[in-house]
C-alpha cells in the first residue's frame, strides 16, 4: 500500500466518522459515493463539507450509484432555440 493510498484510506475513515452533512450520510450513500470521492474529491479528504461540496458539483461524472444515493439530478444538455430569421 502506498503512502497516497494510506492517507485516502486514513482520510476516508475521518470522512465515515466525521459529524459534518456528508458525515451524517446514510451508509448506503456513504457507500455509493466512496470511490467517487476518492477519485473525483479526493484533494478534499478528510474535510467532509468540501468532499460533499465537491461530489455535488460533479454532476454527470459521478457513478450513478452515487448520483441516485445523494439525489443528484442526471443533468441533460439544454436545447438549443432556434433564431428567427
Amino acid at each position: 500500500m502506498g503512502v497516497r493510498t494510506f492517507f485516502a484510506y486514513l482520510g476516508l475513515s475521518a470522512l465515515a466518522a466525521s459529524t459534518s452533512a456528508f458525515g451524517q450520510g446514510t451508509p448506503e450513500q456513504r457507500q455509493a459515493c466512496t470511490p467517487d470521492a476518492m477519485s473525483l474529491c479526493g484533494d478534499y479528504i478528510p474535510d467532509a463539507g468540501r468532499v460533499k461540496a465537491c461530489l455535488l458539483s460533479q454532476g454527470q461524472r459521478l457513478s450513478p450509484a452515487c448520483r441516485a444515493a445523494i439525489g443528484v439530478q442526471e443533468i441533460k444538455p439544454r436545447k438549443r432555440r432556434r433564431k428567427h430569421a
